[in-house]
């Protein structure tokens, strides 16, 4: 039952350090005014690169529920069209349900460890467990990366036909400016940003975990 707790725990801080990471990405206005620069130039934009800082800015407060219209202004006209602020709120919907998703993950990971720690053993096979929970979610993890390093824009589309239930992400970079500040190129940077953001969660499980069976191999001899 121990190593049962311990690999739900593991798992629940893992989703918890995944969705976390997601969540501050999207609310992050200086690093998606700064990617969206680096992927998309003003020379392929059409966008003043003195406007990309307020563009950012605005997106993460959209996608945050900080604010309530996708809609940003240039000389006093609006940049975005009806179908491109629709795809953004598809997008805000997913936001918010990561959201959802990495506060029930972190209220249960807290309860799981605390449940599994909870001897005097210092829960050695729920510290085993867990290595099982980190060892299954980094399979899973690696089957996307190498996914991803393969063939990334399989992998985009897959995950837009999945996550949408509209072909509103199917935009046109002759006429939309969306998809001209965010291509490929924009995510896989995001992406990369993400995961390095998130790669501190694994790292800090890894060490504790470690350690724990350090203490509990010490008392045993």
């Amino acid at each position: 039952m121990k190593k049962v707790l311990g690999t739900l725990a593991a798992v629940c801080w893992l989703v918890f350090g995944i969705t976390g990471a997601v969540r501050w990405t999207a609310g992050d206005g200086g690093l998606l005014a700064a990617e969206m620069l680096q992927a998309a130039p003003p020379e392929t934009s059409g966008l003043p690169e003195g406007e990309y800082p307020g563009v950012g800015t605005m997106t993460a407060e959209y996608l945050t529920g900080k604010r309530e219209a996708f809609q940003y202004t240039v000389q006093g006209a609006e940049v975005f069209q009806e179908h491109e602020a629709a795809h953004m709120a598809d997008c805000r919907d997913l936001i918010r349900l990561d959201t959802i998703v990495c506060i029930l993950c972190g209220t249960a990971a807290l309860l799981l460890t605390a449940c599994g720690l909870w001897r005097r053993d210092g829960g050695r096979d729920f510290l085993r467990g867990a290595v099982y929970g980190m060892l299954g979610t980094a399979g899973v993890v690696l089957i996307f990366g190498i996914w991803a390093a393969v063939n990334f824009n399989g992998l985009f589309v897959t995950f837009h036909k999945v996550a949408f239930r509209n072909d509103g992400w199917l935009l046109n970079p002759k006429t939309d400016l969306l998809i001209r500040l965010m291509p490929i190129s924009f995510f896989v940077r995001l992406g990369l940003r993400g995961l390095l953001r998130f790669a501190a969660v694994p790292a800090v499980m890894a060490a504790a975990v470690w350690i724990g069976l350090k203490k509990a191999d010490t008392k045993d001899r």
